[in-house]
C-alpha cells in the first residue's frame, strides 16, 4: 500500500509541514489515515533513528570494500646517524591487492649512507612484488569475506527497518481507528448522558405523582452518574491517546487533530493458500532466514579452506643504481629478482576439523531456523486471514444488533412516555441500545484493523524494496 521513499511529492510535503506548523500553533490538523501513516513513515523518530544506523552500516559495507582493495600509497623515509655514519632513505610506494588475493607493490626508493673517512654510498632502486596467495586463502571468496559480512549485516538492518516501517503503519492505523472509536463514543454517550437526564426528570415527576416508584428514580440517578464518569473517563482517554498518535507521527504532543474517518478496506475473496505465497515472497523476514542459510554455507566453506595448507608464491624484480654520486644511483643498470615459495603449515588440524563439524552443524540449524520461519509465517498469516473475515462477519451482525435494540429503545420511550411502561424498562433499553451502539463501533474498528494487520502479515501494507527480497538473496553475497 505505501511506497517507499519518496511518500509524497515536494509540494504535498512542504504543505503538510506547513499544516503541522499550524496545528502546533493551535489549528487542528486535518488528517486522513493516508496522509498520517505517510507522515509517520518520514518523520517518526525512531525510524529517523533506524535510517541514520543504516547509514552507518552502508559507511561500514564501504569501509570493508576498502579495505579489501588494499589500495596504499605510501611515502617512506628515515634518517638515522651511528658513532662514524649517517643514513639518509626517502621513497615512495604503492601496492593493491586483486580479488583472487594477488598483491602487487611497487616502489621507489633512494638511499645515502656517509661513513666517516670513506666514500659516501648513494643508491636508487625501482622494485616490483608480487604475491599470489594458494590454496587456503586462495580467490575471492577468502578475499571478499569482510564485504559479504558487511553486506549482510546491511541487509539485515535493512529488512528489520522494513519490518519496522511496516509495523508502524500498523500501529499508526490501529491508533487512528481507536481514536476515532474513542471521538464517536464520547459524541454517542453525550447523546446518552441527556437522554437520560430527559427520562430522569420525566421520571421524578411521575414520582412525585405517584405514577413512578422510588427505585426506579434512584436507578435512573445511578446511570446518570455512570454516564458521567464514563465521559470523563473517555475524554481522559482520547487526550492522551492523541499525545501518543503525535509522538508516533514525530508531531509536537500538543497537536491537535481533525481526522477524517477512512473507508473500510475490501482486500477482495483471496484464501488462505494465496496469501500465503504473497507472504512468503513479500516478507524480509523471510528473505533474511534464507539468507542465514547462505550464510552459513559460506561459513561451512570456509571452514574447510582452513584444512588447506596456507602458501605463498612471491616474486620480486629489483632495478637500482649506486655510486658516490647521485648520477651513478640514477643509471639503474644494476638488477636483482627473488622468485619463492612461503609456506606456513600446522600439521595439527583437529582444531580446524572442528570447526568444519562447528559449522556443518550451524548450517543446518540455520535450514532449521528457516523452516521455523516459514511455519510461523504460515500460522501468522493463517491467524491474520481469519482474524479478517470474522471481525466483517462479526461487524455485519453487530449492525442488525444495532438496528434491532435502536428499535427497541425507540418503543420503549414511545411506551414510556404514554405512560404504558416503567422507567426501568426504558433505562435498560437505552442501555443496551447505547451497549450495542458501541459494539458496531468497536466491530468496525476491529474489521478495519484487522485488515491492515492482515496487509503486515502479508508483507505488503509498506511494500519492501525488491533488492532486499528473497529473489536477491542467493546474489547478495556475490556483491562487490
Amino acid at each position: 500500500m505505501w511506497n517507499g521513499f519518496p511518500f509524497r511529492p515536494l509540494a504535498a510535503a512542504l504543505a503538510l509541514a506547513a499544516a503541522a506548523s499550524g496545528a502546533a500553533a493551535g489549528e487542528a490538523l486535518p488528517l486522513t489515515l493516508e496522509d498520517a501513516v505517510a507522515r509517520a513513515l518520514e518523520h517518526n523518530r525512531r525510524l529517523v533513528k533506524g535510517a541514520l544506523d543504516l547509514q552507518g552500516y552502508r559507511l561500514a559495507a564501504d569501509r570493508a570494500r576498502e579495505t579489501v582493495r588494499g589500495f596504499r600509497v605510501a611515502p617512506t623515509g628515515s634518517v638515522g646517524a651511528g658513532s662514524d655514519s649517517e643514513t639518509a632513505r626517502a621513497g615512495l610506494a604503492a601496492e593493491a591487492t586483486g580479488p583472487y588475493g594477488t598483491r602487487v607493490a611497487v616502489a621507489a626508493l633512494a638511499q645515502q649512507i656517509e661513513v666517516d673517512e670513506a666514500p659516501a654510498n648513494r643508491r636508487g632502486e625501482i622494485r616490483l612484488e608480487v604475491e599470489q596467495p594458494l590454496f587456503r586463502n586462495f580467490g575471492p571468496l577468502v578475499r571478499n569475506e569482510p564485504v559479504a559480512v558487511a553486506n549482510e549485516t546491511l541487509l539485515a538492518a535493512r529488512r528489520a527497518w522494513e519490518r519496522d516501517r511496516s509495523a508502524l503503519a500498523v500501529a499508526v492505523a490501529e491508533l487512528f481507528e481507536n481514536l476515532i472509536y474513542l471521538r464517536h463514543q464520547i459524541a454517542g454517550d453525550e447523546a446518552f448522558a441527556d437522554r437520560l437526564e430527559r427520562l430522569y426528570a420525566l421520571a421524578d415527576a411521575r414520582e412525585r405523582q405517584g405514577r413512578a416508584t422510588r427505585t426506579e428514580v434512584l436507578r435512573m440517578d445511578l446511570q446518570r452518574g455512570e454516564a458521567a464518569l464514563r465521559l470523563e473517563t473517555e475524554r481522559a482517554q482520547l487526550a492522551v491517546q492523541f499525545q501518543e498518535f503525535a509522538e508516533l507521527l514525530g508531531l509536537p504532543l500538543e497537536t491537535a487533530f481533525r481526522l477524517a474517518p477512512p473507508d473500510l478496506l475490501d482486500l477482495g475473496g483471496s484464501d488462505a493458500e494465496r496469501a500465503l505465497a504473497v507472504a512468503l515472497d513479500q516478507r524480509p523476514d523471510v528473505a533474511q532466514a534464507l539468507q542465514d542459510v547462505a550464510t552459513a554455507d559460506r561459513q561451512a566453506l570456509l571452514a574447510r579452506r582452513n584444512l588447506l595448507p596456507d602458501l605463498r608464491l612471491t616474486a620480486r624484480q629489483s632495478t637500482f643504481g649506486e655510486g658516490e654520486e647521485w648520477s651513478d644511483a640514477g643509471r639503474f643498470d644494476q638488477d636483482d629478482w627473488f622468485v619463492g615459495l612461503v609456506a606456513d603449515v600446522d600439521l595439527n588440524l583437529r582444531g580446524a576439523r572442528l570447526d568444519v563439524a562447528r559449522a556443518e552443524i550451524d548450517v543446518e540449524a540455520r535450514r532449521q531456523v528457516a523452516d521455523i520461519v516459514r511455519n510461523r509465517l504460515a500460522l501468522e498469516v493463517n491467524s491474520a486471514w481469519s482474524a479478517y473475515r470474522r471481525t466483517r462477519a462479526a461487524l455485519e451482525l453487530a449492525a442488525r444488533n444495532r438496528e434491532l435494540a435502536a428499535n427497541r429503545a425507540e418503543l420503549a420511550r414511545a411506551l414510556f412516555d404514554a405512560g404504558r411502561a416503567s422507567a426501568d424498562s426504558v433505562s435498560d433499553a437505552e442501555a443496551d441500545g447505547r451497549a450495542a451502539e458501541l459494539a458496531e463501533l468497536a466491530a468496525r474498528r476491529d474489521a478495519s484493523v484487522a485488515a491492515y494487520r492482515l496487509l503486515h502479515a502479508l508483507g505488503t501494507l509498506v511494500p519492501a524494496p525488491r533488492e532486499i527480497l528473497r529473489e536477491e538473496t542467493n546474489h547478495a553475497k556475490h556483491d562487490d
